[in-house]
């Protein structure tokens, strides 16, 4: 057999890792195409009237419409066909711990990315009915409707409606001695009322979801079928985003397009960008290698360096795929043969940390969120903080560890903030650079998961270990007892 000339072996090479990378390719070269046709209109046309700027807008319209067509079902699905797959009956105590793991952490990067983004974000001028939104209505006002839409009345309306409290004034006219009323003996009220306002309450169909989840978790054979409709769901949806994701790539150069020509200030506007960016992969840091680290190091008193050291080539995978599934066997190799982590504990901890342990995007979008709403001028108060951050806990859990799916979570969870999805496709040129540590962060978390978790079920191992070896032991006391019968 004749051999490859080396110029053929590096061109195959090359072409293997084009098609590989051909959407982060392709959406590299929609950023770019975007900000020169965006700076070709601002240069040659006069400022756009409300009509030009729709129909360049419109290739952009139509991707957003893809995404939020399969944001409800993806979510809803995603979350109860994970929670679902745990069975607690089964599992016992190291499903427990390692659930509780996977909730502190995700919490932990939920806080870390709001404090992180919060302590840098340069806010805006408030929005005029912003404004008279925070004026108007308390703080209580607003955790209580955040509750409300918690536990919603009706789930099919949920899909397309949320509760919000209103408040109305009304002119009261009081009757003076002759019994008519007077502009002198007007007076105004205020009234407080709970409509219902147009956008999708994300926030119940996800609690509304875990309940689900949690339950069928429990009901084991019972629920079968509906577990695998969910699944069913799931995956239909996995594959529909694949489809659409390809599209991304036209309709963000059209979305990038119209923003660069409504940039008032474009030298502003890339500082902002440069310290979001920063600060991201900052806090991406501080979390997967000082936070879970630190927890590691109280919890087994165990160098946690060592331990990121010797899981360099998982790792090092999810940091070049962009998929927690892809480096599912690189991590399970590294925990056993490297970490010396129980076989059967990483078993059962590494294929749902890949799953429902989404750290990277729990921490990530309080800071998209955050940073969106502070660039465009909305006011947040604290129970739209909370609401942020519960959007994050549920979206996270469902996520899928599979490359191309952040940009779709992103969507969604500014939807459920009542966020404009266009301003999220914004920052999509530079979110492939994100997916490369959130998916690092995700690796890593699902490690420590490991660790953490076989250490603090160390009697619970060993326990069964002995009463293995006693079982095999007795077995063979029966058979030799049976053999000198015979």
């Amino acid at each position: 057999m004749a051999k490859l000339h080396p110029s053929h072996c590096r061109g195959h090479s090359v072409i293997k890792i084009i098609r590989s990378n051909l959407l982060v390719i392709l959406m590299l070269m929609a950023m770019l195409i975007g900000i020169g046709l965006g700076c070709l209109i601002r240069t040659c046309c006069a400022p756009l009237d409300n009509r030009t700027i729709v129909y360049l807008k419109f290739p952009g319209d139509i991707m957003l419409n893809t995404l939020r067509m399969v944001s409800v079902p993806l979510v809803v699905s995603s979350i109860i066909s994970s929670l679902a797959s745990l069975s607690m009956r089964t599992s016992g105590s190291i499903g427990l711990k390692a659930l509780v793991y996977y909730l502190l952490t995700t919490v932990c990067a939920v806080i870390t990315g709001t404090l992180g983004i919060v302590m840098i974000s340069d806010r805006k001028s408030i929005a005029e009915e912003a404004t008279e939104i925070a004026n108007d209505i308390h703080q209580l006002d607003s955790f209580l409707d955040m509750m409300r839409n918690a536990f919603p009345d009706n789930l099919v309306k949920a899909t397309f409606s949320k509760k919000q409290s209103l408040l109305s004034t009304v002119d009261v006219y009081d009757e003076d001695i002759s019994g008519r009323n007077t502009s002198s003996n007007m007076t105004t009220k205020e009234t407080l009322k709970i409509t219902s306002v147009s956008g999708t309450n994300m926030l119940g169909l996800i609690v509304v979801s875990i309940f689900i989840g949690c339950l069928l978790s429990k009901m084991e054979a019972k629920g079968k079928p509906l577990v695998d409709f969910f699944q069913s769901i799931y995956q239909v949806m996995m594959r529909l985003i694949l489809i659409f994701l390809w599209f991304t790539p036209i309709g963000l150069t059209f979305l990038i397009a119209v923003a660069v020509v409504q940039i008032d200030r474009p030298s502003e506007t890339l500082q902002e960008f440069a310290v979001f960016i920063s600060a991201v992969v900052f806090c991406f840091l501080l979390h997967g290698f000082g936070t879970v680290s630190i927890l590691y190091f109280i919890v087994t008193r165990k160098n946690p360096y060592v331990f990121l050291r010797n899981m360099s080539k998982a790792l090092l995978t999810a940091f070049g795929s962009t998929s927690s599934a892809a480096a599912l066997p690189f991590t399970m190799d590294c925990l056993i043969n490297k970490n010396r982590v129980n076989s059967r504990v990483v078993n059962f901890i590494a294929p749902i940390g890949a799953t429902i342990n989404m750290d990277g995007i729990a921490l990530y979008i309080p800071m998209l969120t955050i940073f969106i709403s502070h660039r465009i001028g909305l006011s947040l108060d604290p129970a739209r903080y909370v609401i942020i951050g519960l959007s994050a806990i549920g979206v996270s859990i469902g996520a899928a560890g599979i490359p191309g799916a952040g940009l779709m979570y992103m969507t969604v969870a500014a939807i459920a903030v009542g966020l404009p999805p266009d301003q999220v496709l914004i920052t999509a040129p530079f979110d492939w650079i994100f997916a490369q540590f959130r998916t690092m962060i995700n690796v890593s978390g699902d490690s420590f998961g490991a660790g953490i978790v076989e250490h603090l079920s160390y009697s619970l191992l060993t326990h069964n270990k002995a009463d293995t070896v006693n079982e095999t032991e007795e077995m063979f006391e029966v058979e030799e007892e049976e053999t000198n019968l015979v």
